[in-house]
């Protein structure tokens, strides 16, 4: 389980990367203009699914319930000084997602978002994210700082924890996790 050090440590560092590290002007992340909605109904019929998913060995989540469970989930295990008011996520064929980390007033300067681009799949059983793309501010950035992100990124998704994944798919606003039987 992510403690509270550890989120606001990622989040700092995404900030970082995005806003300090191999900047260029212009935005390399477009996310899809499908709107996605967090609530905390959406949370808890992700939350629903997913545990099903663990005993069924298959989870299927829409965007919104899947940006609403990563939001309610931060919310509820961090404190008030962490100034994400919410994550959204995208899903496209072949992989693709997209995130956005929605800040509080004041973060940034020119802007209150933070966006990431990518893909996911399974390495040796756990889901891995490699993330090519990271813009904010209307400055992006690409290569090795969005890569040290990555991989700090999948040292938590490979905790045994989270199950054994055999399989990610993603279409067009959903995101499939297949796990191994016990």
């Amino acid at each position: 389980m992510l403690n509270r050090k550890t989120v606001k440590l990622a989040l700092m560092l995404v900030l970082l990367v995005s806003s300090l590290s191999a900047c260029a002007a212009g935005s390399a992340v477009n996310p899809p203009s499908r709107d996605v909605t967090v609530s905390v109904d959406e949370a808890l019929a992700a939350q629903n699914a997913g545990m099903a998913g663990m005993m069924g060995g298959k989870v299927d989540w829409t965007e919104s319930q899947f940006s609403s469970f990563l939001t309610v989930l931060l919310q509820q295990n961090t404190g008030p000084n962490v100034p994400v008011k919410s994550i959204k996520a995208w899903f496209e064929p072949d992989n693709k997602i997209f995130l956005r980390a929605e800040l509080t007033d004041g973060v940034l300067l020119g802007g209150n978002t933070i966006d990431l681009a990518g893909s996911v799949s399974v390495q040796d059983h756990h889901i891995v994210i490699n993330l090519t793309d990271a813009a904010a501010n209307g400055m992006s950035a690409s290569g090795a700082p969005v890569e040290m992100v990555s991989t700090w990124i999948n040292h938590f998704l490979a905790d045994p924890n989270l199950g054994v994944a055999v399989d990610v798919t993603t279409g067009e606003g959903t995101l499939t996790i297949s796990l191994a039987q016990m």
